[in-house]
């Protein structure tokens, strides 16, 4: 059974291709076509509620505030009358928001969204049939702003439907189902012809499957393209690739078949790989098999819901259970750099878990551990142990990746291996180390520009270079971290970090915190275990003065990544947290904490100063005021008041004073 068949809700809603609203099998043409856009609108927020204000500026976005809402209130009136008794399971609204009840509600837009986010044939292939072109294609002109809504949706979608179709090529690449996965490489160029790295992908594919012919037809319209759109000469890889392609035809060579690994990124040169192996039940006693399998599907949906590492399907991994495991085979065989293996045996009314972490290509272990618990407690621990591993899983593998990639020349470096690099020095805080990072990331974007975690991070580095008091040009620099932002969540509506950064963004420039907590949910859906996710929303819960709210996100996040080799942002989170709570002895310690980690968190320093000065330990204060003159000489308190995203004045007035107290000018 497909992932998303179930009993037929109230309402089928095709959007994707064409426009159709169905209830209980009536079609909707009928309704006028505001009312078909405010159905449509709304059933892509899946469930969420939406300001009626917002509803009602966005359908009719030319008519004043008040004759919006009065055309909403008809709408809404209109819908009422034709669904009938239905529309008040349907249709959720009281004086503020307006939903629809997501269980009553079938969408195809949102099924190709949740079956085109796994590395699972059967769901990628599921998701490829439900694409049938952009959403809502033929509707007509709405208003300004619905239709810069619906173009935005339609581009976003469509770069979507271009990875699910990569990947989809991938699964039968590996498959050795070259016709399926020409084919759907094909229909990557056909969302955008103009990606040369994929006609490259797609003539390696030809050549290897044996069609040079093809594959040579295939490189001439690419040339052809290039120069008659852009004016361009294809890269010297395309070059390279096609002259083997016409070395081999001379030979009379036969290629060997195309893998994943050959045809597609390999696992050298691109975000990292990694499989759960089958976990192995050993000693005299038996261990039941469904908690070993259970533990390693756990560990798989977990590690799924991050955009680093890429996990393989649990599926993939079956042949090598009962085995003894060859690990540069698995690397081999699965295309992936790391593995996770592991064993479980009994020892009386216990059982214990080792699991190591390692590097497929020397079969060198990177980290192993051993986990002890009671048989009786099986279920209630194996929730916590697969999120201690993960948690600690991915930390390993970014060390290991930063160390994979400073032993190469700078003329090879990716996209991937130059946002690590930025990565890494951006964290470091210090003034010379981030700077550097800025060359590095204009690099990633120039050599992807689809790449979403390069435009994040580049986002990310003007917005720290704004809170750090370092930007020379605060407004432009605003503009660029929006854009890049908003690029990358357009290139990849499902990158979390892109939704969490644009979340935080919302709040933290514009005080638009309903427009972030909206994102920030979002981000949550599409990867719950995104520690950095739950870390943002933390900070916006402490604007808006929920510090019980953004202390359990802030804990969350600690959790999830409990060895992340930047905690300071971590600690800094529940420091604010606490300090938004009142709590200002855990504010205090919180901070302290953080500064240590890394001294020129000058965001983190402002709520510690203000947190010590709570509580009477005004010569600490003065000391950590010093500091953050040294890091940021032009800092005024002035400026603070003006720019601080708390919500409640109150409270920017109150941190001002504590930090005037402890010597930072005013």
């Amino acid at each position: 059974m497909l992932p998303f068949a179930q009993p037929t809700p109230m309402f089928a809603f095709t959007l994707l291709g064409g426009f159709e609203l169905r209830l209980e099998g009536r079609d909707l043409r009928a309704l006028p076509r505001k009312a078909r856009a405010l159905l449509a609108y709304l059933s892509m927020q899946e469930g969420k509620p939406v300001p009626r204000e917002a509803v009602a500026d966005l359908l009719w976005t030319d008519r004043g505030a008040e004759q919006a809402r009065h055309s909403l209130r008809q709408t809404l009136l209109v819908l009422r009358r034709e669904l009938g008794p239905d529309a008040h399971d349907v249709i959720r609204l009281d004086e503020r928001m307006l939903s629809l009840a997501p269980e009553t509600v079938q969408v195809d837009a949102l099924q190709f969204r949740r079956l085109s986010a796994t590395t699972d044939r059967v769901s990628l292939e599921a998701a490829a049939a439900l694409y049938r072109g952009p959403p809502m294609e033929g509707l007509p002109a709405i208003s300004r702003d619905f239709d810069a809504w619906l173009e935005t949706t339609r581009e976003a979608f469509a770069q979507h439907a271009a990875a699910t179709f990569g990947r989809l090529a991938d699964a039968c690449a590996k498959a050795e189902d070259w016709d399926a996965a020409i084919h759907n490489l094909e229909r990557m160029l056909a969302l955008d012809p103009l990606r040369e790295d994929v006609h490259r992908r797609l003539i390696e594919m030809c050549g290897r499957a044996g069609r040079r012919s093809e594959a040579l037809r295939q490189y001439k319209a690419c040339v052809d393209l290039l120069r008659r759109e852009l004016n361009v000469a294809p890269a010297p890889e395309t070059e390279a690739l096609v002259r083997r392609i016409r070395e081999e035809e001379r030979n009379g060579s036969v290629a060997d078949p195309p893998t994943s690994r050959s045809v597609f990124a390999a696992p050298n040169d691109g975000p990292p790989w990694i499989a759960v192996l089958p976990f192995r039940a050993t000693g005299r006693d038996p261990v039941p098999d469904y908690f070993a399998t259970g533990l390693v599907e756990d560990m798989v949906c977990a590690l799924a819901t991050l955009r680093e590492p890429i996990v393989i399907s649990s599926h993939s991994t079956l042949m090598f259970r009962n085995a003894l495991v060859d690990l540069r085979q698995v690397g081999r065989e699965l295309g992936v750099r790391y593995a996770v293996s592991g064993s479980v045996r009994r020892l009386g009314d216990r059982l214990r878990l080792s699991a190591e972490l390692a590097d497929t290509t020397s079969s060198a272990v990177l980290w192993a551990n051993s986990y002890d618990f009671q048989i009786d407690h099986l279920f209630d621990t194996q929730d916590s142990i697969v999120s201690r591993i993960v948690g600690t899983l991915v930390p390993r593998v970014q060390e290991a990746e930063l160390h994979r990639i400073r032993a190469k020349r700078p003329e090879t470096m990716t996209a991937y291996d130059l946002v690590l690099q930025a990565r890494e020095r951006i964290y470091q805080l210090d003034r010379a180390a981030f700077d550097q990072a800025q060359p590095l990331l204009q690099r990633a974007v120039g050599l992807d520009p689809h790449y979403a975690a390069a435009q994040a991070l580049f986002a990310e580095w003007y917005t720290l270079r704004l809170g750090q008091g370092w930007s020379e040009t605060p407004a432009q620099d605003v503009r660029r971290a929006e854009r890049l932002a908003k690029s990358a969540m357009a290139d990849d509506p499902f990158d979390a970090r892109a939704l969490s950064l644009n979340g935080h963004s919302r709040a933290y420039l514009h005080r638009d915190y309903d427009g972030a907590l909206t994102l920030f949910g979002r981000a949550l859906d599409a990867a719950p275990n995104d520690a950095a996710s739950w870390m943002w929303s933390s900070v916006t819960h402490s604007y808006l003065g929920r510090g019980t709210e953004a202390i359990t996100r802030a804990q969350k996040a600690l959790r999830l990544s409990p060895r992340d080799p930047f905690s300071f942002r971590l600690y800094s989170t529940l420091c604010i947290a606490h300090y938004t709570n009142a709590e200002y002895e855990a504010a205090a310690d919180w901070g302290i904490k953080a500064a240590e980690s890394c001294p020129a968190y000058t965001s983190n320093l402002r709520y510690t100063i203000a947190a010590l000065g709570e509580v009477g330990r005004t010569g600490e204060a003065r000391e950590l005021a010093q500091q953050m003159l040294r890091v940021q000489p032009s800092f005024s308190t002035g400026s603070l008041l003006q720019t601080h995203p708390y919500r409640d004045r109150d409270r920017r007035a109150r941190i001002a004073e504590r930090l005037i107290e402890a010597g930072l000018p005013a």
